[in-house]
């Protein structure tokens, strides 16, 4: 038995990114402005003040700036924030450290047209990437907090992650569970239904939905109404929305 989904909803456009520039040199600002004055993706706010920018981070996206006393400062308040160290200092003299940080960039300052274009990319891709991991930390929480149990399989068929309300059910500790072939969690019967029927189903792109057993040290549970997708990466989603706790003897 599987459930047919709808097409899908067309994505909208990201919210734009606000980017604070901040430099002591006014027409090197003016001319960031400039070059990303047609562009709708990114909203620049310029400021030669540190102190001023400093009290300004409500609201920024990405702070693009030539001080490494801002980029401590940042750290401090705001630590996820992106931020583009934008120099005329030369790699060589950039710390190691600062180089391998995730949330922190460097470029070179440039007068032109490509630079600025580069200079847009890189802000771009620290966004999105700060963007995601907040993404990511929220559905976590949203996955932590769910009266659902829920279970997540790497394309690899390891268990990647299982929630609490998953773990209370098995009656397992989490860090058991996670890293286990995800096979190991069903009866027979249910892994034979899920790869005959269910698996297929979901590579065509569809989301099935049937009943599985689930093993526990003290028998088996059962979801009378499982819910199984793939992601684009080839990774399982299992989520129990019922669960039968009259079948842990079988």
């Amino acid at each position: 038995m599987h459930t047919t989904e709808p097409d899908p909803i067309q994505r909208q456009s990201p919210e734009p990114a606000t980017v604070l520039c901040v430099d002591d040199d006014s027409e090197y600002l003016a001319l960031i402005r400039t070059a990303f004055d047609d562009r709708d993706d990114l909203l620049v706010v310029t400021e030669t003040d540190a102190d001023a920018a400093l009290d300004r981070l409500d609201g920024v996206d990405c702070l693009v700036s030539a001080g490494y006393d801002i980029l401590d400062a940042v750290r401090d308040r705001a630590p996820g924030l992106p931020f583009v160290l934008h120099t005329s200092s030369p790699a060589e003299t950039v710390s190691d450290v600062l180089l391998t940080d995730e949330r922190t960039d460097y470029l070179q300052k440039g007068w032109s047209e490509p630079h600025m274009a580069l200079l847009a990319r890189r802000i771009q891709n620290l966004v999105a990437r700060q963007r995601l991991a907040t993404t990511v930390e929220r559905y976590g929480a949203a996955l932590e907090t769910s009266r659902e149990a829920t279970l997540i399989v790497a394309s690899d068929g390891a268990v990647a992650f299982v929630n609490e309300r998953l773990a209370s059910v098995l009656l397992e500790d989490r860090t058991t569970l996670e890293g286990r072939a995800w096979d190991d969690l069903f009866t027979d019967e249910t892994l034979a239904r899920l790869r005959e029927e269910a698996l297929p189903v979901t590579a065509d792109g569809w989301c099935w939905t049937g009943p599985t057993t689930l093993r526990t040290r003290t028998g088996g549970i059962t979801s009378p109404r499982t819910s199984l997708s793939r992601l684009d990466d080839g990774s399982l989603v299992f989520a129990f929305h019922e669960l039968d706790h009259g079948d842990r003897d079988r």
